[in-house]
């Protein structure tokens, strides 16, 4: 069985065609037909069920599948880390979510990059569980995340700062400039359903005054904390967004902050990577340095 075996695999399961895949792959449909039958032949079970309408996956062929994408990751990466040490480049892989990526890491990674010019940085967007999940498979070299982790990952995690998360208005709303908790039930809210820590960290503070997350007047949930700050700028409502995702809009006073008394939704922020004897010098270095510079390099 070769890698290659299993990309065109997984491109025949994701076209749901043979013929397809053939002709944008510059095969014939015989020979990538007699490909993914010596697929089936190694691994003794049928993969896939063909039809005059195309191609459909068995039970056998799911599970094929949701290995073949991590066994190319890897082999990728590999591929990828073998070249840039042929070509004696030290490429460090971060990933963190997407406002830390979008807002807070590049003024760090930039300081970094000057102490160590040799070193190449590549951010990358993720949730919490592909981060801490890509650093233990080595996809990733270092990690950016909210909240600690547990020693049964067996990684390194060091706290790194605090994310900054404040209750935005439309720079017009008719609100007062500090509310208390309770008054959010008062006003429509948007909510970010991809940063948890926020809708957590909201649901203990609500319970210590015998209050849910869903008394409140959510009026939807939007993907990421960009979509909340252009659904506030437009005066839908309120919501919760990183202070550093929101400088620019602060400035052209597109919105306010509203402060909340007596709580706070501020997210930990961790760096984790693998034990300090598995890393290699670059990574090592560059582990070191972030610590060093911590938040206050933050953008």
């Amino acid at each position: 069985m070769h890698i290659e075996s299993l990309k065109y695999f997984k491109e025949v399961a994701s076209e749901k065609s043979i013929s397809k895949v053939a002709k944008k792959s510059h095969i014939s449909q015989s020979a990538l037909s007699q490909l993914i039958q010596k697929l089936e032949e190694d691994f003794g079970y049928k993969l896939l069920n063909r039809s005059n309408k195309g191609v459909e996956l068995t039970i056998m062929g799911e599970i094929v599948l949701k290995y073949s994408i991590n066994i190319i990751r890897n082999y990728e990466t590999m591929v990828e880390e073998l070249e840039t040490t042929v070509k004696q480049f030290n490429k460090i892989r971060i990933n963190g979510s997407w406002t830390l990526v979008t807002y807070s890491l590049p003024c760090v990674i930039y300081k970094i990059k000057k102490k160590y010019p040799n070193h190449r940085y590549e951010l990358i967007a993720s949730s919490r569980e592909e981060t801490i999940t890509d650093v233990q498979n080595d996809l990733c070299d270092l990690g950016i995340i909210y909240g600690n982790i547990s020693k049964e990952y067996n990684l390194f995690s060091y706290p790194i700062g605090k994310e900054k998360i404040v209750l935005i208005a439309p720079a017009k709303y008719n609100i007062p400039s500090k509310i208390i908790l309770e008054d959010l039930t008062k006003y429509d809210m948007i909510m970010c359903n991809s940063n948890n820590h926020i809708s957590k960290n909201l649901t203990k503070e609500l319970k210590n005054i015998n209050r849910k997350l869903d008394e409140l007047n959510i009026i939807f949930n939007v993907p990421t904390d960009g979509a909340v700050k252009l659904a506030v700028s437009n005066g839908y409502g309120l919501g919760f967004v990183p202070y550093e995702s929101i400088k620019h809009e602060l400035y052209e006073k597109t919105v306010k902050v509203i402060e909340i008394e007596n709580i706070s939704l501020d997210n930990d922020i961790y760096l984790i990577s693998k034990k300090f004897n598995e890393l290699l010098k670059s990574q090592k270095e560059s582990v070191e340095y972030f610590i060093e510079i911590g938040q206050n390099s933050f953008c």
